[in-house]
Parts: C-alpha cells; sequence; structure tokens
C-alpha cells in the first residue's frame, strides 16, 4: 500500500537572520531538505508535495529535479493550514506522512515504523513522541488510560500540570486521509499564537471516538528541527558525528573523531586511517587502506587503495 507524504517548507526563520529560505540551510554537507526527502524515499511517497510560501522560488528551483507537487501557504497561518494547503493534492483515500522539511536527522526506518504502527493498531493517526528531561517550548502529549494519545497541547497553551509532562509531540505525523480532511476544516486559531495547529487534530479525532497512537522516538535526536544558528550548528554536529560511527563500524579509522568531517555523499574503505582535521567533502571515493594525513582537505577526490595524502594537503577532483 502506497503513502501520501506532505513536507513543510514555508517557514520564514526569522531568527536565522537569513535572505536563504530556511530548509535550504545546509548541514551534513546537503540542504536540510534535501536530508528529509532521503528519509522519505524508501517509502516511495505517491504523491510528494511540498508546501512553501517565503521565498518559495528558491525551495522550488532547488526541488526542480525531484517528483514533487508543490502546495503555497500565503500567508503562514500555521501548521494545520499548511496541511490543509495540500490536500487538495492528495488522494480523497488513503494515508499521509506529514512531516517538516528542516529535520535532517529523522530517520527512514522511523518512518517506516510509524506507518506501521498506524496500519497495525487501524488508527486514524499515529504521531512520533520523544522523552524529554527538559521538554521546554514543545508540545505536550496527554495520553488515556489506554495509552493511545488524546491530545497534544502547545506549550503556551499548557496548564501547570500539563507543562510536567516530559513526553512532547516530535511533529512527525501519518494521518488516515479520510480522517484528517474533516478534522482540518474543524480547527480553528483560538489559541496564544492565532495559527491553526496540526496538533489539534489529534485532539478533534480523539473526541470523534477515533484512535490516535503514539511511537516514542528511541533516539530523539530525530526530532531536531532548525530554527537558528545555534540549531544549525548542532544538526551538522550530529550529522557528521553518525557518519564517523558508520565509518567506524565499517573498518575506517578516525584517529579524531571530533575534528574529522566526512560528508555522508563520500565513500571510504576498510583500512583506511583519517587523521586529525581530516576533511572529505562531495563525493570523494577513497580506497581501501589509504592514509589521509592531518588537516588535509579533499573535494570529490578518488584515491586508489593504499594511496597516501600528506599533511595539510588541499586537493580537489575534476
Amino acid at each position: 500500500m502506497s503513502v501520501a507524504a506532505v513536507v513543510l517548507a514555508a517557514g520564514e526563520g526569522k531568527r536565522l537572520k537569513t535572505d536563504k529560505a530556511k530548509v535550504l540551510h545546509e548541514a551534513g554537507g546537503r540542504a536540510l531538505v534535501d536530508h528529509v526527502l532521503d528519509a522519505l524515499a524508501p517509502l516511495v511517497p505517491r504523491p510528494l508535495v511540498i508546501v512553501v510560501g517565503h521565498l518559495r522560488d528558491q525551495v522550488e528551483r532547488h526541488l526542480a529535479g525531484r517528483e514533487a507537487l508543490f502546495a503555497v501557504q500565503d500567508p503562514p497561518r500555521g501548521t494545520g493550514d499548511a496541511v490543509g494547503r495540500a490536500l487538495a493534492l492528495l488522494p480523497r483515500e488513503g494515508e499521509v506522512l506529514v512531516l517538516s522539511g528542516d529535520v535532517p536527522l529523522i530517520g527512514a526506518a522511523t518512518l517506516a515504523a510509524l506507518v506501521d504502527l498506524r496500519r497495525d493498531r487501524g488508527a486514524a493517526a499515529a504521531m512520533a513522541t520523544a522523552h524529554l528531561p527538559e521538554p521546554g517550548g514543545y508540545g505536550r502529549v496527554v495520553r488515556g488510560a489506554d495509552g493511545d494519545v488524546t491530545t497534544v497541547v502547545e506549550a503556551n497553551d499548557a496548564s501547570p500540570e500539563q507543562r510536567e509532562i516530559r513526553e512532547v509531540n516530535a511533529g512527525t505525523y501519518v494521518f488516515d486521509l479520510a480522517a484528517l480532511r474533516p478534522a482540518i476544516a474543524g480547527l480553528s486559531p483560538a489559541n496564544a499564537q492565532q495559527e491553526y495547529y496540526l496538533t489539534d487534530v489529534v485532539g478533534i479525532l480523539a473526541a470523534r471516538g477515533m484512535r490516535v497512537v503514539g511511537l516514542p522516538l528511541a533516539d530523539p535526536a530525530e526530532m531536531a528541527g532548525v530554527n537558528s544558528r545555534a540549531d544549525l550548528a548542532e544538526v551538522h554536529r550530529l550529522l557528521g558525528a553518525r557518519v564517523i560511527a558508520a565509518l567506524q563500524a565499517a573498518g575506517v579509522t578516525a584517529l579524531d573523531p571530533a575534528t574529522t568531517w566526512v560528508d555522508a555523499s563520500c565513500a571510504v574503505g576498510r583500512d583506511t586511517v583519517l587523521e586529525p582535521g581530516v576533511h572529505l567533502r562531495g563525493a570523494c571515493r577513497i580506497g581501501a587502506g589509504c592514509r589521509i594525513g592531518a588537516h588535509a582537505v579533499l573535494e570529490d577526490v578518488t584515491l586508489a587503495a593504499g594511496a597516501t595524502v600528506a599533511p595539510l594537503t588541499y586537493r580537489r577532483g575534476d
């Protein structure tokens, strides 16, 4: 059974103080939205709808080579309104994944598990959640006695008791489309932000006797979004650490992982040694048993097995 997908990419990113569309800022050597679309790719979503708004021309140009449809949200009126703009491009029935275009750490396995959970439980919706020791400004997930989710309360609208809840909304959902359409129509901007919250759909569905189930993330970092330059630096760091860990597991030595950077698009052969400060960018192809000297920077370079690169080298491929 195929699944549709809606990626929310209309945000302005005011705290970034930028002239570039928020989802086009780069982390891990790629635009944020590209990481999200790569995570979606194994599910082969049909259709794939990107909701654009602020600096929409930039986003549409960047994604011109992908099989995607575009829905426009202008002016921005919240996530519920954004999904509402996409509904006209979606089938009347079936299911749809909804996620943000600025969560580059979300995993393909998590998205597949969320789809499977909704199907297995016969639920109207499934949502990703996370347990955080300091939930801060995230929406709180309220569960009923049976463990199903009954509502999501935004932090600005939460009571003191609700703010004590440590399970939060991770912002990624799967909806049954037949249940989602009337719920979107029932949204109201009667809240502190005067926006149409997609999270309110959860309460609407539950109030109508439909099941909403939650999937706690094994790694809460998957929900990390980008709202500031500090956020951007943090997801960049996490993406890099993820790549280095995978290389180590495959037999590559990184003598100082904290100072070593390898783009996810690079390939490195086993028994290769990366000395401190090495940066591999673009589409590097490094053979087995190589040694890359300290602080060398290689871009789009191919090395045969056993090659050695001197420290402080800068080399760019053709």
